[in-house]
């Protein structure tokens, strides 16, 4: 069994992604505000976030694998939009937009990186 050490911190930024995700889907297409523990979890996992991405980069800096991250970005990219107009109605764009941009985008930028770190380039050694 491969024992590798980032595995637990690309899980944790995964995890925290989703449930950041999550909250923002859910204050976008709620009719009431997001309860104040929400907004604090929130600022709590961007910090997570955003303090894992760059781990993750200075960490994965050895080859990145560009080819898969652009795949990636090709089908996440589309679906997101098609999501989005497909829910228009519900949606709040104003909450949703923002929040989205900057996770979309912190997420495209690490990726290569972190697919270096999640099955690292076998070496000749």
């Amino acid at each position: 069994m491969n024992n590798n050490p980032h595995r637990s911190l690309l899980l944790v930024t995964g995890a925290s992604y989703i449930v950041s995700t999550y909250l923002l889907l859910y204050a976008s297409i709620s009719n009431v505000p997001l309860p104040k523990w929400g907004g604090y979890l929130d600022v709590g996992l961007v910090i997570v976030i955003v303090y894992s991405s760059f781990t993750i980069f200075g960490k994965g800096k050895g080859n990145p694998r560009y080819d898969a991250a652009h795949r990636t970005a090709l089908n996440l990219v589309p679906v997101i939009l098609l999501g989005m107009w497909l829910f228009r109605n519900i949606l709040d764009f104003n909450i949703l937009l923002p929040g989205l941009t900057w996770r979309i985008f912190l997420l495209l930028h690490i990726l290569p990186y972190a697919m270096n770190l999640w099955k690292p380039e076998p070496t000749n050694e």
